[in-house]
């Protein structure tokens, strides 16, 4: 999809002051050394954390929902370990953006690149199927030459905000790392990538409510999900493996983490697939729990028309 580029002088209006000065303020933060930025990004999310909203209110209903196990204080506890997280992934995109290849390449591990060699190999396509953690911006620099060197282009799909110079901010973010940006509503894009034997960059885990919908457990919650994937797969017949980032301890960069390939064929059966793949996801989300999207209404969508966030 084409756009045109942000006049400069969108930036000087004055209801997009607040955005311009964040990006400013951003940009500079960016060219800070690796750890700084991270205790920046906590102080950031501290300061998330104890500001009142909506988006606290979800992640307190996800956490209760998903950790029902956990005592109060645990509870308490990994909600302000991911305030600190979402903090630390909004420094994270202008990492992405501004901060040089060469910086990068000393902060990130690929674990499983055999698995997405042998499914390039096949010529067919490959789907890299992450989901939305605090750091799934980083997870796009596998993208990069710098970064894997011997891999095809890589396409990733995005979602449209209603900010402009936000929408700019990203798809430069992620130009970067991708070939070329598509949305969900470019099928026919999706599929010419992948029969150019391209890899896709696919968030697939929000709450979706179309036509191709169908009800799965996730954390033993009922959670609607697209089959529209095993679509891609039927025409293509390329392979889907799970892709997650993990952000490591004391200062140690990031590990994207590609998984074996899901076997859609052996069963040609769309639930069992997806199955499979929040399997994979909710073992990898248990490792590290404050690094997941809790902000997001995961739940709010069933077959009984249960809404927990009300």
């Amino acid at each position: 999809m084409e756009h045109k580029k942000i006049a400069f002088f969108n930036y000087l209006i004055p209801q997009n002051w607040i955005i311009s000065i964040t990006l400013l303020s951003a940009r500079l933060l960016s060219y800070l050394p690796f750890h700084w930025i991270l205790k920046l990004g906590h102080i950031l999310g501290v300061f998330l954390y104890f500001l009142p909203s909506k988006r606290s209110a979800i992640a307190i209903k996800n956490i209760d929902l998903c950790f029902p196990t956990l005592s109060d204080f645990e509870k308490k506890k990994l909600l302000k370990k991911h305030f600190s997280s979402l903090g630390i992934g909004l420094l994270e995109v202008a990492m992405v953006r501004w901060k040089s290849n060469k910086a990068f390449k000393k902060l990130i591990t690929v674990n499983g690149l055999d698995h997405l060699r042998n499914a390039v190999k096949k010529d067919k396509g490959v789907i890299l199927m992450s989901a939305h953690f605090t750091s799934l911006e980083v997870s796009a620099l596998i993208g990069r030459k710098e970064i894997v060197s011997d891999l095809p282009p890589l396409v990733g799909m995005y979602r449209l905000g209603s900010n402009e110079i936000i929408n700019q901010f990203f798809r430069q973010a992620r130009l970067r790392s991708v070939e070329g940006l598509v949305t969900k509503f470019e099928v026919k894009s999706l599929i010419k990538a992948l029969k150019e034997k391209k890899i896709i960059w696919y968030a697939s885990d929000q709450n979706f409510t179309g036509k191709n919908a169908i009800e799965l457990d996730f954390f033993n919650q009922k959670a609607m999900t697209n089959t529209a994937i095993t679509r891609f797969i039927e025409i293509t017949g390329c392979s889907v493996l799970p892709f997650f980032p993990t952000r490591l301890e004391n200062h140690q960069g990031y590990s994207l983490t590609i998984y074996p390939e899901i076997n859609y064929a052996a069963n040609q059966d769309p639930e069992s697939f997806l199955k499979e793949f929040y399997r994979v996801l909710e073992e990898h989300i248990k490792k590290n729990p404050e690094q997941y999207y809790w902000i997001h209404r995961r739940f709010k969508s069933n077959l009984e028309n249960k809404n927990p966030y009300l």
